[in-house]
């Protein structure tokens, strides 16, 4: 399933790609991670992509080039870990936004929240 992790930008301020990648680097050490050129094709949805495996479960991460949104392909568990990953790199100003493809739901990530409480919003429809 797709989900998204997207905020509005309302305040004037984005993630940068530079920091979204070496973050990820950092904290997701075993994500294998590309980051696309200037000009190419596709780059306004795929500007950086990842891969995470982690027990068997596999995400597919990728932002849009405007710094406000990741697209996450995977069991919901490890989206809502990245999702509340990338709520500490979206400006605090910002709503954060957690919903599938569809917008079947939409959950605010709020800062510190815990994947755990954003699954049970998720599945719980809070």
């Amino acid at each position: 399933m797709t989900y998204l992790a997207v905020f509005e930008k309302k305040a004037g301020q984005a993630v940068d790609r530079d920091d979204l990648t070496r973050a990820l680097r950092m904290h997701w050490p075993d994500a294998r991670i590309s980051v696309t050129s200037p000009g190419a094709p596709g780059r306004e949805v795929r500007d950086v992509t990842w891969q995470y495996e982690e027990a068997g479960d596999r995400l597919e991460g990728r932002s849009h080039a405007d710094g406000t949104c990741l697209y996450l392909e995977g069991p919901l568990h490890l989206a809502v870990r990245f999702a509340c990953w990338y709520r500490r790199l979206v400006p605090a100003t910002e709503e954060l936004i957690f919903c599938d493809d569809t917008y079947g739901f939409a959950v605010p990530v709020t800062v510190g929240a815990t994947p755990g409480s954003v699954e049970r919003a998720v599945t719980t429809d809070e």
